[in-house]
């Protein structure tokens, strides 16, 4: 080996950058929370993909393995995950909530309808209009529950997200003071 090549080696050694990398998959609504904030934990975002079925988005992001204060970056990334978590979940709360409120109303409204017919096979025709009228009010109601719940339920939880949304951009601040 002469000594051109060997300093074209050790050369190389040195311009060499090692990655670590990671693959997430977060709520489609939170992908640029995610895409922004994993910059000061020292993430780049490699590449975004969209999984229309579950709403999700998949993110990979890559970093150099030998950041400074790798150890406290990972923790305050832990905490960020935390954070970002429980903005997913009380954010999502109240439509599935809503959602299993909704379809109760109906379900109830089906077994009175169903009482109608059973009723109405049995030649008792009151009877079966006493059964329909709920049946179908409950059907009627079902969509504005709903709506009702969803509203009611977002503007409860609203300043616990803000709080959550402010631990975010907090811990952020302070990993990028980190890097």
């Amino acid at each position: 080996m002469t000594a051109a090549n060997a300093t074209t080696i050790s050369a190389a050694a040195q311009d060499f950058v090692g990655y670590e990398y990671k693959t997430i998959s977060v709520s489609a609504s939170l992908e640029g929370l995610y895409a922004d904030s994993y910059r000061s934990f020292g993430w780049s975002l490699e590449s975004s993909e969209q999984d229309f079925l579950s709403k999700k988005s998949i993110l990979k992001f890559k970093r150099d393995r030998q950041i400074r204060n790798k150890a406290e970056l990972l923790r305050l990334q832990r905490q960020f995950d935390s954070y970002a978590d429980r903005i997913d979940s009380l954010e999502t709360e109240p439509k599935s909530n809503a959602g299993m409120l909704a379809i109760g109303i109906g379900v109830v409204g089906c077994a009175f309808l169903a009482g109608a017919v059973f009723s109405y096979l049995g030649g008792l025709i009151v009877a079966m209009i006493l059964l329909a009228i709920p049946g179908f009010l409950l059907w009627m109601l079902a969509y504005p529950m709903f709506r009702h719940y969803v509203s009611s339920k977002t503007s409860k939880v609203a300043p616990q997200v803000d709080a959550a949304y402010d631990a975010v951009y907090e811990t952020a601040k302070k990993a990028s003071s980190l890097l």
